[in-house]
């Protein structure tokens, strides 16, 4: 530990044609000793690509189109003043970011000014628990219940701390309004203040503000990238290693599997193909009661489903990508003999506007244009669904619309975003979501009317 700090120390006084090295190889040191004393941290960093650059804090996670890297700026880093303990504890801190997808996840928050800075202190909050040796201004879930003035749980996900701020944030923006003072940007998030002030004189200990500048369509590519990073580090550990993390990081890793992202067609047919409507001829079976005469056919059963879908009018969508959506569906009907129908909603389902869709479909002429509303949806489920056997429900939407919904009837059902999922305004939504956002040919799609 001493010589790391003697390294930090020793990088202060090197000349710039050898910073680069220098901090490379401070870079290497701690990874060796984390390997040694704590491999999980030692094996995820040892996978990241180091660059020496200029960001305005210390560490930075910064997006690619294919991974995240980690960006270390020697010149801040120097003015620190840390001792080893704390520099092994900060690379401790983005190895934690990453394994709980900081960087994906609040990248929206992030582009708010209004929001940039709680963003940094719940994920902060949510990392620093977990950690000691931190350097002075590290924000912790004490330092937060210190300042929304009410018990803040300890090791909770960034989302409940962010949560919590958000209502902070709004009362202090209505006690200012009552009384006539500053808002809360001047009321207690100095970690706002500190991401515009001098680098070198600021005390902001990690940097945030790159993970705005990922582009939503490489999202999927550095999320497959991180999932096998996890997976690498996961398998190389041993069982004694593994059962000396916290229970959330076991948690984290343990589901991570390096797969391709979820095909929405995929979902459907597995869905089409499993409801039994009776039994039809194939020549490729031997027939049971028969099997030595080959000419007789054996049986398969028949599988159906009744599909209702439900078209989003309000939304992003234009008429030309909910005739892709909807031929799509209908090339599935080549192959599952499925009963189809399709209702347009917005702030309710449009019930004379539904229409069964063919092999061939019918263009979706718009009625709407009022505000979504998802719950008018699953209110009409118990007068649409004479029964809840093979049936499934389709929702195609952009994703906008209330926050919480109430489920009616206990039915399958499939939300299709046209928006990337974390931008889903329903908390908990009953049924499965998968966003368009990573489907090649939407894409494709969407640039051709750009």
């Amino acid at each position: 530990m001493t010589s790391l700090t003697h390294v930090l120390k020793q990088l202060a006084t090197v000349t710039a044609s050898d910073q680069d090295r220098a901090t490379r190889q401070l870079y290497r040191e701690a990874v060796m000793v984390l390997l040694r004393d704590d491999p999980f941290y030692g094996r995820v960093l040892s996978q990241l690509t180091v660059q020496v650059g200029t960001e305005r804090a210390p560490l930075a996670l910064l997006p690619t189109e294919r991974e995240w890297q980690l960006q270390v700026n020697p010149t801040v880093l120097v003015k620190r003043d840390w001792t080893g303990a704390e520099w092994l504890a900060m690379l401790r801190h983005t190895v934690l970011h990453l394994l709980w997808q900081h960087p994906d996840r609040y990248a929206t928050a992030l582009r708010t000014p209004a929001q940039a800075g709680l963003a940094r202190w719940a994920t902060d909050a949510a990392v620093n628990d977990y950690l000691t040796d931190l350097p002075a201004g590290a924000i912790t879930s004490r330092d937060l219940e210190h300042l929304l003035g009410q018990p803040v749980a300890a090791r909770q996900d960034s989302a409940v701390y962010f949560k919590q701020l958000r209502a902070w944030q709004a009362q202090q923006a209505l006690a200012d309004h009552t009384h006539g003072t500053g808002g809360p940007q001047q009321t207690g998030d100095r970690v706002t203040r500190e991401a515009t002030a001098d680098p070198t004189t600021a005390t902001v200990l990690d940097g945030h503000d790159a993970w705005r500048s990922g582009s939503v369509t490489t999202q999927a590519v550095r999320e497959q990238w991180r999932q096998q990073v996890l997976t690498q580090t996961a398998e190389s550990l041993t069982a004694k290693q593994r059962g000396t993390l916290p229970g959330a990081i076991q948690a984290a890793l343990k589901p991570i599997v390096v797969n391709h992202p979820l095909d929405w067609r995929t979902l459907l047919k597995r869905g089409l193909g499993q409801v039994p409507a009776g039994r039809q001829a194939a020549y490729g079976r031997f027939n049971r009661r028969q099997p030595a005469r080959m000419e007789l056919p054996g049986q398969i059963v028949a599988t159906w489903q009744r599909l209702s879908v439900f078209v989003d009018e309000s939304g992003s969508m234009g008429d030309q990508e909910v005739a892709y959506l909807l031929g799509q569906l209908a090339a599935l009907l080549a192959v599952y003999p499925a009963q189809v129908t399709v209702y347009p909603f917005d702030a309710s389902v449009h019930l004379d506007q539904r229409f069964t869709l063919e092999k061939r479909p019918q263009r979706l002429v718009r009625t709407g244009g009022g505000g979504t509303v998802f719950q008018a949806v699953l209110d009409s489920l118990p007068r649409l669904l004479t029964t809840t056997s093979g049936q499934l429900v389709l929702i195609l939407t952009d994703g906008y619309g209330e926050q919480r919904l109430r489920p009616t009837l206990p039915v399958p059902i499939i939300w299709l975003l046209t928006s990337p999922a974390d931008q889903f305004s329903v908390k908990d939504p009953p049924g499965t979501v998968i966003s368009l956002s990573t489907d090649p040919q939407w894409q494709a799609l969407r640039r051709s009317q750009s």
